[in-house]
């Protein structure tokens, strides 16, 4: 069972639940979960970055091995610093840390 911190805003009745610990959904969508999370200037970074790999991968073979290690090292880099992301953009943003259900 996974950990979770509860925040709640204090104008909205809306408690949101983020995971403590690694995100497999950031590790396997990338950008896209930063989309989804709202998170715009994480989603440039990771989009930039992803594309910058893509371009190092065109230049030849070892290239493109090269750029493959550093697009799992990536992922896996964003897998464990995105539910801290997505908690202190929430807390930016007037959100309160709560007790759970």
């Amino acid at each position: 069972m996974t950990e979770r911190i509860y925040l709640r805003h204090p104008s909205q009745d809306e408690t949101v639940a983020v995971g403590i610990g690694f995100s497999w959904p950031a590790l396997l969508l990338g950008f896209i979960w930063a989309l989804m999370k709202r998170l715009w200037g994480i989603a440039a970074f990771m989009l930039a970055v992803d594309l910058a790999l893509g371009l190092i991968g065109l230049a030849g073979v070892s290239a493109d091995l090269i750029s493959l290690a550093l697009s799992i090292v990536f992922a896996i880099y964003c897998g464990m610093r995105a539910n801290d992301w997505h908690r202190r953009d929430l807390q930016r943003r007037g959100y309160l840390v709560v007790p759970g259900p």
